[in-house]
């Protein structure tokens, strides 16, 4: 997806309407990053809670998908993946803490 990319100094110049195209209900991204090259992305809260909501219930399958199995998924797994349904650590950086708490490679 090709989105939208500003400047530190043109994001904060422009947040205000920004914010006024999300109240809208305008749901496109806006990136904010030095050089043009995106570091961070805004999105309305909607969005975010969306995404968030679909990692929450892609756990809530796959948990049941392990007890189908007869199988239980550890606490410190559970926390691991809780954080990663929460946005506050990326796929990969997951990936790795649960290979890890296994110690694979």
């Amino acid at each position: 997806m090709l989105i939208e990319t500003l400047s530190v100094r043109e994001a904060r110049e422009q947040l205000p309407r920004v914010l006024e195209r999300f109240r809208k209900g305008d749901r496109t991204p806006v990136g904010v990053g030095s050089h043009r090259k995106t570091e961070a992305v805004m999105v309305p809260v909607e969005v975010f809670d969306e995404l968030t909501a679909e990692r929450a219930k892609s756990l809530t399958e796959a948990a049941a998908s392990v007890r189908a199995e007869g199988l239980t998924v550890g606490a410190e797994a559970e926390a691991i993946t809780e954080r990663w349904a929460r946005g506050e650590i990326s796929t990969a950086h997951m990936r790795e803490l649960v290979r890890r708490l296994h110690g694979l490679p």
